[in-house]
């Protein structure tokens, strides 16, 4: 690979192993995929990664997904970095809530393969 060709990061957080696992299986090769277990260490993993584009779990333990977008939005290298939500829940109130906070869309899990890697092309910033 040349030096002009860095792979834009993903950084994919969700309390679920298997997902984070599917997520890195189905993007990795394409994108350099960071994968985050603890969504309380954002934060700190923020310090160290500018990611290109999160994949942010709603429903975890310790912090739901929406919580986390502010705590993104605070670091001023991420306040247009695109959001999406992977969630079990597709709601409308989930999606419209994602989408006012700042969220670009939503992928309903279980996902397609096809259809993350298509929604992931299509908001990933063409840096």
């Amino acid at each position: 690979m040349g030096t002009g060709g860095k792979k834009l990061v993903v950084l994919a957080v969700d309390d679920s192993p298997v997902t984070l696992n599917s997520v890195n299986a189905v993007l990795n090769g394409k994108y350099k995929v960071y994968t985050l277990l603890h969504p309380m260490e954002l934060q700190k993993t923020l310090k160290r990664l500018t990611p290109d584009l999160f994949l942010l779990d709603y429903k975890m333990p310790e912090i739901n997904g929406f919580d986390l977008i502010p705590v993104i939005r605070s670091i001023e290298a991420h306040k247009d970095t695109p959001i999406i939500f992977l969630t079990s829940e597709g709601t409308m109130i989930n999606v419209t809530m994602a989408i006012a906070l700042g969220a670009c869309d939503f992928i309903v899990k279980p996902f397609e393969p096809a259809n993350l890697r298509e929604k992931v092309a299509r908001h990933i910033s063409k840096a």
